[in-house]
């Protein structure tokens, strides 16, 4: 009787560790793919920059309130700066290395990090698409 609950106490705790590891692995996992989205967008997020860039240097013909346009075009190059810059200060920050944490504080620290990384997805998203779409109505 003894050996059998030391047994089926042996199976439960081993079940419950792999479950643990997986449930961080998961997240974890969930973290690195919205990573890798966000790093997609960066070529993207580069190109319009330069656009811009170039644009805020050229004089501008043809748009009756030349400063506002400026202004405009000098906005939206903030903000895809300013989104940039919070992916990679994030990504300075981010410390996957789980070894001596709890499970509970690993998966807190990879929740509060998921909740981190979607928001700078929405942040590139909005500034690239805002970006985008300056840019088109100027064809």
């Amino acid at each position: 009787m003894k050996k059998t609950f030391i047994a089926a106490l042996t199976c439960l705790v081993l079940f419950g560790c792999s479950n643990d590891k997986n449930q961080e692995k998961a997240l974890l996992d969930s973290i690195i793919a919205i990573h890798d989205k966000v790093m997609g967008m960066d070529d993207h997020l580069m190109k319009n920059k330069m656009k811009l860039d170039t644009l805020l240097k050229t004089p501008l013909t043809g748009v009756a309130d030349t400063a506002a346009e400026k202004r405009q075009m000098l906005g939206l190059k903030i903000q895809l700066t300013n989104a940039e810059d919070i992916m990679g200060k994030w990504m300075e920050k981010f410390e996957p290395d789980t070894k001596g944490k709890s499970h509970q504080q690993i998966m807190d620290y990879f929740s509060v990090q998921e909740a981190q990384v979607k928001g700078i997805d929405s942040a590139i998203n909005a500034a690239v698409n805002a970006s985008d779409n300056y840019l088109k109505s100027l064809k």
